[in-house]
């Protein structure tokens, strides 16, 4: 008698099973590595930018990630931008995003294709905003499913004074800190800091990770923009002083001229996106 309700149990089972299945949530994945593309603005010049994105779209219309460019020469901005809702039909992709390095953000649309006209293994990104802002750039890049969402995070540490400790003294210093921190350790952004002789050495931001569990400790990895710079890698390390939700955050900075070692306001934010 025991074993048929054991095997009735299994029979039980084996019949749930698929049913489970079928209610896993599949969420529809652009991402694009760290790399230089041509941007096309309305006028048919053209300027060359670092750009990274990542971006996962939910079955109901919303939508998180973003993505960032970097413009190369000339005016050398930095412009990052967070995702909020979309749509798709096949390999067409429609986004409405707003831009994080600016206050008020502004809101754009991004319209996005996977392959077509462009080389395989491409995306072609169509941004249109505020003020006749019309950008097209293709980048290489993949369009995957996932049933997990990845994290995302923001770091912002808005333009302040702090004082900072050097191994041959202390001076006061302009700081600021924005990054967009994909998964897998994808990030770009921009840290200033001027050294003690008031010239500002500012880092472009490539990659880093947010301990998203506790917040206590995160990374950043990224270079010089001077000509002059030294090619070696600047790591950042940036610490909790009071706590996750404090906004207080400890610095220490390698590899620029000077090591750095500096307290400043500014917090960490997950970018999350609740799949239920």
């Amino acid at each position: 008698m025991k074993a048929k309700v054991i095997h009735t149990g299994i029979c039980l089972l084996l019949f749930a099973m698929p049913a489970l299945a079928q209610t896993r949530v599949v969420f529809e994945r652009l991402k694009t590595d760290y790399q230089v593309v041509e941007v096309r603005r309305t006028d048919g010049s053209v300027f060359r930018a670092e750009f990274l994105s990542e971006i996962v779209l939910l079955p109901d219309g919303r939508a998180t990630g973003g993505f960032g460019i970097w413009e190369l020469h000339g005016p050398d901005v930095l412009s990052l931008y967070q995702v909020s809702e979309g749509r798709n039909n096949g390999p067409f992709f429609t986004f409405k995003a707003k831009r994080l390095t600016v206050v008020p953000a502004d809101e754009i649309t991004i319209n996005v294709r996977v392959g077509g006209s462009a080389p395989t293994g491409s995306v072609t990104f169509i941004i249109d905003g505020l003020n006749g802002l019309h950008l097209t750039l293709t980048a290489k890049g993949t369009q995957t499913q996932t049933d997990t969402l990845p994290q995302f995070g923001l770091i912002r540490a808005e333009p302040q004074t702090v004082l900072v400790e050097t191994f041959t003294g202390n001076y006061t210093a302009s700081f600021e800190n924005i990054a967009l921190v994909f998964s897998g350790g994808s990030t770009i952004g921009s840290l200033v800091l001027s050294s003690p002789n008031g010239t500002l050495q500012k880092i472009r931001i490539k990659g880093g990770e947010i301990d998203f569990k506790n917040g206590s400790v995160s990374w950043l990895r990224g270079q010089r923009t001077e000509p002059s710079a030294d090619p070696l890698p600047v790591l950042m390390v940036i610490a909790n002083q009071d706590g996750p939700t404090e906004p207080c955050r400890i610095y220490d900075i390698a590899g620029t001229q000077v090591p750095a070692h500096f307290e400043a306001q500014g917090r960490i934010t997950g970018i999350a996106t609740d799949p239920d």
